[in-house]
């Protein structure tokens, strides 16, 4: 069994922005903050960072809209969500901000496994395994 974990937090998408943007950008500052508290939540659970090949399995789970009538949220509960933010960002934020905490680099990961579902209790959930190297 691997290491589980998940951060009660709204999933967010990478933003993509220059150096300069950075301190800027209101949208680039939100990053900066989602990926700080996914690193701090993360800091609690792995005692050191993993040198090891990596296997990810990754869930987000979406806030439902409020505009929704209860008769919907309530069916669409563990729904595939299919809108924006593209799943391979949500990755990336969630990659970036795991870099020395879970793992020494992301380019540690040589498989993931992910999905993105509406939940009442939006977060992302995610379990690492280590695989040996063989000599």
């Amino acid at each position: 069994m691997g290491s589980k974990l998940f951060i009660p937090i709204i999933p967010m998408g990478a933003v993509r922005t220059t150096q300069k943007q950075k301190f800027v950008d209101e949208r680039a500052k939100r990053y900066q903050t989602y990926k700080q508290q996914i690193a701090l939540s993360s800091k609690q659970h792995f005692k050191t960072p993993s040198e090891c090949p990596i296997s990810v399995d990754m869930t987000f789970y979406m806030p439902i809209p409020s505009s929704w009538s209860q008769k919907k949220k309530d069916r669409m509960n563990g729904a595939v969500h299919r809108s924006k933010p593209d799943i391979d960002n949500l990755i990336k934020g969630v990659f970036d901000s795991l870099n020395k905490i879970a793992w020494k680099d992301d380019n540690q990961v040589f498989e993931v496994h992910s999905r993105k579902v509406y939940s009442f209790n939006p977060g992302i959930g995610f379990e690492i395994w280590e695989t040996e190297v063989a000599e």
